[in-house]
């Protein structure tokens, strides 16, 4: 086949917007950083935004962990974190142990048995399963011959293809005397393909397709993520799911509960926002100042000069009681908070006493 060109993205490139890459220079695939274990265990923080990107333009899209792993069975609990990371995607391209860093002090032979136990734990997992490293290190750290059923994504900064046998070659990243090393701006690594991953992976029903359907693969499940409503909106508000359409296929089917409540903090009057504050609705400290956004301050000045207070309702309180504790009335809490009736209060709810 013609040999394909792609590029392998991880947080380092920042809000990259993956259609303009393609459009600037006709980037054909994407190997995006899932996840690693050289900083104790992590997701990268793009992981999410890229391949809602690459999903929402069809662009096909593979994944790699960065490893550091010293036993196998530190190995084989790092293919578990990254199995639970790409849990329900579906990847074109081969996902990849990247061997590298603080692993190379490994002694030959514990690293190819570390590189072998987390390739056959991600296999077995129903993955094609790829290796990558440097061209030299697959020569001098590796014993490349058990290693060989594994397909290799080899990195040789050079003019020259690598001498180790590859399917994939990264060519260039913050060196590159093949082509410009940006992209969108930014130094961006870069790749060579030579094998249609895309149609070998689907035929055989891996990486998450499945192969009663042939050649073509079942669409991709909406993303839904995890967290409460205040959860999201921190995590939008912190660029973690970028904008537009990269937003909306990271939120899925959580996209408008999110979007609702940044459109009504950027409309709502301050004392709307300020009575909400103080209910609770957007946390404390830096998740406050966070999503309110450029509404903070404004807000922040009110609570600040006000001397408005606030209690949480427990079982078996009354409202004289309450009334009692802070020097007030029955009626003048009614009034505060709009109640009926005075004999009818709900355990968790937040009231204005002041």
């Amino acid at each position: 086949m013609e040999k394909l060109f792609g590029i392998d993205i991880s947080h380092w490139q920042g809000d990259m917007s993956i259609e303009q890459a393609r459009n600037e220079r006709g980037v054909k695939f994407a190997i995006i950083k899932a996840a690693g274990a050289d900083d104790g265990k992590y997701k990268d923080s793009k992981f999410e935004n890229y391949y809602a990107q690459c999903k929402a333009i069809g662009l096909p899209v593979g994944a790699y962990y960065y490893g550091n792993a010293k036993s196998v069975a530190e190995a084989e609990q790092e293919a578990d974190h990254f199995l639970s990371v790409i849990a329900g995607k579906q990847f074109e391209y081969p996902i990849y142990y990247d061997v590298e860093g603080k692993m190379l002090n490994n002694s030959r032979d514990v690293l190819t048995n570390i590189v072998i136990a987390f390739c056959d734990r991600c296999e077995k997992a129903g993955y094609f399963v790829g290796v990558y490293t440097s061209d030299s290190h697959f020569q001098a750290h590796v014993d490349d011959d058990r290693l060989q059923r594994f397909t290799h994504w080899v990195a040789r900064y050079s003019s020259n293809e690598p001498v180790t046998g590859h399917d994939i070659w990264q060519y260039g990243g913050e060196y590159n005397y093949i082509a410009d090393k940006t992209i969108c701006g930014r130094t961006v690594d870069q790749d060579f393909c030579y094998r249609d991953f895309e149609t070998e992976i689907k035929k055989a029903g891996l990486n998450g397709f499945s192969a009663s359907t042939g050649d073509e693969a079942k669409e991709p499940e909406i993303s839904e993520p995890e967290g409460s409503t205040l959860d999201l909106l921190y995590r939008t508000m912190k660029n973690e799911f970028g904008g537009g359409d990269a937003r909306k296929a990271a939120l899925g089917s959580r996209y408008n509960e999110v979007q609702d409540v940044i459109n009504h903090i950027d409309k709502a009057s301050v004392q709307e926002l300020v009575d909400e504050v103080w209910a609770g609705k957007y946390g404390d400290d830096e998740v406050r100042r966070t999503v309110l956004g450029s509404r903070w301050q404004e807000v922040q000045d009110v609570i600040n000069a006000g001397n408005k207070k606030y209690y949480t309702i427990k079982s078996g309180d009354t409202l004289s009681g309450i009334a009692a504790k802070y020097e007030t009335t029955v009626n003048a809490i009614a009034q505060l908070n709009g109640i009926e009736n005075p004999n009818l209060i709900i355990a968790g709810d937040t009231i204005r006493v002041k």
